[in-house]
């Protein structure tokens, strides 16, 4: 019976060490070839935990089958930083020569769905409070809403923030605006809803700030009860409709990135940040393609878990700032907030970097 067992929990090992090796190969294969790949990337981390889960497993039983688990997780450990980081910088004094800049999906400002005591009028108003404690020069705010009763814009430009680009409007949601301290030298269209961008001066210093909010997967409640369903190993006709979803939007990430994302990286003449809502993991398809050509302050200066999508469904890290080599990170910060389902970041950037 013993030996039933153990047979049994080593295919069960071998599929969840194959998951894990598969999961992280989205950087490498296209959604448009491979939906099922960049699905897989969803669950790097839970595979890692499963694996060492294994690893425990065997060590009690005192099996040598602990090692399938140990060579999976050695093969990939290069992944782990992207999720979990130790040390790191969380603030630094402001200097002529850095950019403090501060990206947030807003949510319309209504906390987590289920919060009946959040309004957009509270969380507009703890926006305005953690914007007098962070003081960034830059923010790419994203689902963006203007609350009824507080005039938000009024009180963000009256901090500052003279400068913005973006569509807002009293009941327009926005999928992203930027507003600067900084001089704004120039706005530029990519898809003026969810994603452009705008050269910023900051005492000599120009850089270009992409603001953007990729395509969303439009989850609803029949979803969330997939994932349920998922989570307990089990599956139902809406598991399928998930999937799909989920295929059709990595491959619109793909064409976000090679159309839209890409050019505009190779093309910049100037230092070059891009931040927002990704809707993607750093097991993705477009986070590796991205941190190819730019570099991610989390794994420069993170300290923590990274995650930053913490509403209804599995938490995830979806919300970056990613910026060309010739800018340097000093620290990163992840806000526990209420005001969304989505937590701030806060990156602080050296903008005169020599590269040699």
């Amino acid at each position: 019976m013993k030996k039933i067992l153990c047979i049994i929990l080593l295919i069960i090992n071998l599929i969840a060490a194959a998951a894990l090796i598969l999961s992280t190969l989205a950087g490498a294969v296209e959604p448009s070839r491979m939906a099922v790949i960049s699905i897989l990337s969803y669950g790097y981390f839970i595979f890692l935990l499963a694996n060492v889960v294994f690893i425990i497993i065997w060590l009690f039983l005192s099996r040598w089958e602990f090692l399938v688990s140990v060579a999976a997780i050695a093969v990939r450990f290069s992944f782990v930083p992207l999720f979990f980081q130790v040390g790191g910088t969380l603030d630094v004094e402001p200097e002529d020569n850095t950019l403090k800049i501060l990206t947030l999906n807003a949510h319309s400002f209504k906390g987590l769905d289920n919060d009946t005591l959040m309004t957009a009028d509270s969380g507009a108003l703890m926006f305005l409070e953690l914007l007098d404690r962070e003081q960034p020069d830059v923010m790419c705010l994203q689902e963006f809403f203007r609350p009824k009763h507080v005039s938000l814009v009024d009180s963000i430009e009256a901090r500052g923030y003279q400068y913005h680009y973006g569509v807002h409007g009293s009941n327009t949601r926005s999928q992203a605006i930027l507003f600067s301290r900084c001089k704004m030298l120039k706005g530029y269209d990519m898809d003026r809803k969810s994603k452009f961008y705008a050269d910023i001066e900051k005492n000599g210093h120009t850089v270009r700030v992409c603001c953007v909010h990729l395509d969303s997967y439009q989850l609803d409640e029949d979803d969330l009860e997939s994932f349920e369903n998922l989570s307990h190993a089990k599956a139902d006709s809406t598991t399928h409709r998930l999937m799909k979803k989920f295929a059709e939007t990595t491959r619109q990430h793909e064409r976000e990135w090679k159309e839209e994302l890409k050019p505009l990286v190779e093309e910049s003449t100037v230092p070059l940040i891009i931040a927002g809502d990704f809707n993607d993991t750093p097991a993705s398809y477009i986070y590796q393609q991205a941190t190819d050509l730019l570099s991610d302050p989390y794994v420069e200066q993170g300290r923590g878990f990274g995650t930053t999508y913490h509403g209804p469904y599995p938490a995830f890290r979806i919300d970056y700032i990613l910026h060309s080599h010739d800018l340097e990170a000093l620290s990163y910060k992840r806000i526990p907030s209420a005001i969304s389902d989505h937590y701030p970041i806060v990156v602080t950037l050296r903008m005169n970097v020599n590269k040699q």
